[in-house]
């Protein structure tokens, strides 16, 4: 006698993780193993747990069930093509219990009521069943003597070849049917009574290809961020600043969300310290408010905030008193989803995110399911609308999460479209071009990153040294933040990440300023950051393969400007240099370091167009302002020489500005050769030093 399971009471919803490797089995021979599993540890995250009514354990090499009266199911959701071949195979040994129910397989299932199953009992008889109403399937048990006893192995395949399914046991093929629908994306295990179940070497194949990135480096080891950050309530959305220094997510109905538990989502914030991280605090207000706050992205600057609003974007900055209000962008479009992500890119002048336009590439109004989208700043300041990235990036299903890393051009995101491991999995692509519509074939970031379940909300700091996401695997509580030490081979390009002070040159006191840095080789602005009102703090972060200018500006001051070549950059650094502004007064003298000359001639490089179109812009705001230029040279060669030389490149700079408009009467000029020297002429580095065009204020 076979006695009928319990309606599926128990349910448990859980992501689990497996290494892919490639065997053969039965007729599937050529298909790929995604995910197989012997459970030797639990390195790949299956959910343990015990409480007084069951137990799922890692447990010398088995997992262990421990079911209650009426059972157990737990379940975890692979990607699945429907329509394409698979196999599932696992083998159960029975401890203990009634050996006249069932055990084994569901897959398709919805996570309500509509599953398909293969269970057998280990007293002969096993049970194919759907509860898909047009098969009138009977629910019935059938008796074979290929099932060994309670105490023993049996092994399971279902297998999905062309559309019949083949249903074995240990290895003989047991009958047939027609292909089952999936009414989910749901696989699991089931038992329908209590007692004690091993399960062992658990096979996914599919006939899906995985685009992985070519390298075969581990990922290191996951780490919960810890008790300080994570609590037992839902922890998500991390972003961590570009420096790796501080953490800021949501956190879920928390007593100490603004709103109490009523309120969705307020954002919390954690520090590094020499010890670890800091306790996390609530930001409070205005960053949080009663209702959900959806904090997209932090700036690389650490100064400003990019949230999502109704139909578009606002930026909260940093104040000398704490955060500004909202300040919305002007950017409005109407996103037919009701989730948005996104992400601010390093020099300020992109958004990137997910939302449902008319514009998607696959768009269909019945259908919740996002595209990438960018906006980006004009040179007047204004955003334009959603510009949407191409075909590439876009499957026809859901896109979720992207992150543009330092580099401006490696782009994480999360998405159930492209084939991978799990429900949703994370892909990384480079843009090939400086547009935003040529991306390369997106890359699946593998096992270990990804998992079987739901794999999204990943951030990395400019160095790209540790990549950050949730979890709700053995945490503190619901979801968790976790962090892993990211492969080389999935690292962003190398960035050099600046970081100081903006200060006034006089009193070295901090200032706020807008820092801009300039693609010397263009003359171009490419990107813009803030300096903390309070600190002077700034951060900036230049990538690799371009020569850069860089400067502070504020009202009333004029700017140092700095340099740096990364042409050759091969790897992550920093590099500390405080900015400096000089108030506008008469006697002041500012070298004009991004002024550049062919070696031993007056011949202007186009290097140098950013800076003086700067000094262009600060005369043209201050009308009555008068300077003398004065150009020096090192000590090398003839002292008559230089003194040429020095009056003919001061006379080539002077040109340019008045080609630009300033008057010719508002400039004088002087050449000293090399008789001021800055430092001493001892090396090639001093000499390039004393070798410099610098302008004094005449007149304010």
């Amino acid at each position: 006698m076979v006695v009928e399971p319990e309606a599926y009471r128990k349910v448990e919803m859980k992501n689990f993780v497996f290494l892919s490797i490639f065997i053969s089995f039965y007729s599937n021979a050529q298909l790929p193993v995604i995910l197989h599993e012997t459970f030797d540890k639990n390195n790949y995250g299956w959910y343990e747990h015990e409480s007084e009514h069951h137990k799922l354990l890692i447990k010398e090499g088995k997992y262990f069930l421990e079911a209650p009266e009426g059972g157990w199911m737990t379940y975890f959701t692979p990607y699945i093509e429907p329509e394409k071949d698979f196999a599932i195979t696992a083998t159960f040994t029975q401890l203990d219990g009634l050996d006249n129910n069932g055990i084994g397989f569901i897959w398709g299932y919805d996570g309500k009521e509509a599953t398909n199953t293969f269970t057998f009992t280990t007293n002969g008889n096993y049970r194919i069943y759907t509860t898909d109403p047009s098969r009138h399937m009977e629910d019935v048990w059938h008796e074979t003597d290929l099932i060994k006893p309670l105490g023993e192995e049996n092994t399971l395949t279902v297998e999905h070849k062309k559309g019949t399914l083949y249903y074995y046991i240990n290895g003989k093929l047991l009958t047939t049917t027609s292909a089952f629908p999936w009414f989910g994306k749901h696989v699991g295990f089931v038992c329908y009574t209590k007692m004690r179940l091993l399960i062992d070497d658990f096979t996914l194949m599919h006939n899906i290809k995985i685009n992985l990135h070519a390298s075969s480096e581990l990922l290191g080891v996951k780490e919960n961020m810890g008790a300080l950050i994570n609590t037992n309530y839902d922890e998500v959305s991390p972003k961590i600043s570009a420096d790796g220094k501080t953490l800021y997510f949501g956190r879920k109905h928390s007593p100490q969300n603004i709103g109490g538990i009523n309120d969705k989502e307020d954002i919390w914030i954690s520090r590094a310290t020499s010890t670890g991280w800091s306790r996390s605090m609530n930001m409070g207000a205005p960053v949080n408010t009663a209702s959900t706050n959806n904090l997209l992205s932090v700036s690389t600057d650490n100064n400003t905030l990019l949230f999502h609003t109704i139909n578009g974007f606002a930026f909260i900055h940093r104040t000398s008193e704490g955060w500004s209000a909202p300040q919305d962008l002007g950017i409005n479009f109407k996103n037919e989803s009701q989730y948005l992500e996104g992400s601010l890119s390093s020099d300020g002048k992109a958004i990137v995110f997910v939302a449902k336009l008319k514009a998607n590439t696959f768009y269909r109004p019945e259908k919740d399911e996002r595209d990438i989208y960018v906006c980006l700043k004009k040179e007047n300041g204004k955003w334009s609308s959603p510009i949407h990235t191409g075909k590439v990036l876009n499957s026809a299903r859901d896109e979720y999460s992207p992150f543009l890393s330092a580099d401006g051009k490696t782009l994480y995101f999360a998405s159930d479209g492209h084939p991978g491991y799990g429900d949703v999995d994370i892909f990384m692509s480079r843009r090939t071009s400086d547009g935003w519509i040529q991306w390369s074939t997106p890359v699946n970031l593998g096992l270990g990153i990804n998992t079987v379940g739901f794999d999204a909300y990943y951030t990395l700091p400019a160095s790209g040294a540790y990549g950050y996401l949730v979890s709700n695997i053995k945490g503190y509580g619901l979801a968790d933040i976790i962090r892993f030490k990211l492969p080389k081979s999935i690292k962003p390009d190398p960035v050099v990440l600046v970081f100081g002070k903006t200060l006034n040159a006089k009193t070295q006191k901090p200032l706020s300023a807008i820092i801009r840095f300039d693609d010397l080789t263009t003359s171009k602005e490419i990107g813009e950051a803030r300096s903390d009102p309070k600190t002077g703090d700034f951060k900036i972060a230049l990538p690799a393969g371009k020569n850069y200018g860089y400067h502070a500006a504020a009202s009333g001051f004029l700017s140092v400007n700095e340099n740096l070549e990364l042409v050759t950059l091969t790897e992550y650094s920093e590099l500390k240099k405080d900015l400096l502004l000089v108030p506008i007064e008469v006697g002041e003298s500012i070298q004009l370091k991004n002024v550049f000359f062919v070696r031993s001639k007056a011949e202007l490089k186009t290097e140098s167009f950013s800076e003086l179109d700067r000094l262009v812009e600060i005369m043209n705001e201050n009308p009555t302002m008068e300077i003398q230029l004065e150009g020096h040279t090192d000590n090398l060669g003839q002292p008559e020489d230089n003194l040429l030389l020095s009056k003919q490149r001061v006379d080539e700079v002077k040109t340019y500005l008045v080609s630009k408009g300033i008057s010719t009467k508002r400039i004088t000029g002087k050449g000293y050769g090399g008789m001021r020297p800055v430092a001493l002429s001892n090396t090639e580095e001093n000499r390039q030093l004393n070798r410099r065009v610098e302008f004094k204020i005449l007149k304010k």
